[in-house]
């Protein structure tokens, strides 16, 4: 499940620090979004702080879960849809640039400190930056070992008030 992958080609929203290092995760508005979606799923457990992967999920994830999809993403959603499969095929490393209302932590397997982890793919965006997906994994693991959770895609849209999922748009992911 973690590969290291490095000299792809991507968006100007990530920085490559040395050839031979990864790629670092440096987009503004994917943060925004990443910690809305973090934050509303942190809200309902009762834990004192949050654990996130430190790298994003791998594009075979990805792939795995996007096949589950039946019917296809919303043509409003087609060019973020496009953003996010470019951004897939890499592993960024992600930074402290989160706006969490609990601590956060990053890790790099399951600990003993914490009931799951969330692990998260890159943001994709539409030309306009007003669509977005994005693959938001929570791993459950009471003794030091993955034992279940769930993968969700959300489509989100950019409002006055900020991101808001499309919940007219049926979710999909899977629970294991």
């Amino acid at each position: 499940m973690f590969c290291h992958l490095s000299f792809l080609t991507v968006s100007n929203a990530q920085t490559r620090d040395n050839k031979n290092q990864q790629l670092t995760y440096d987009d503004a508005d994917g943060y925004q979004v990443l910690s809305g979606i973090i934050d509303a799923r942190a809200n309902k457990l009762n834990s004192e702080s949050v654990s996130i992967f430190h790298q994003t999920v791998s594009g075979e994830s990805v792939r795995d879960v996007r096949t589950q999809r039946a019917g296809g993403i919303p043509a409003e959603f087609q060019g973020a849809a496009e953003d996010f499969d470019k951004k897939a095929s890499t592993r960024f490393l992600l930074t402290e640039r989160f706006s969490l209302e609990k601590k956060y932590r990053f890790v790099v397997g399951p600990t003993s400190n914490s009931l799951g982890v969330f692990s998260v793919s890159a943001v994709g965006f539409d030309k306009t930056k007003t669509r977005a997906i994005v693959l938001v994994e929570y791993l459950v693991h009471p003794t030091n070992s993955i034992v279940g959770g769930d993968t969700t895609f959300y489509l989100l849209r950019k409002t006055e008030a900020g991101w808001k999922e499309a919940t007219e748009i049926p979710k999909w992911g899977r629970i294991y």
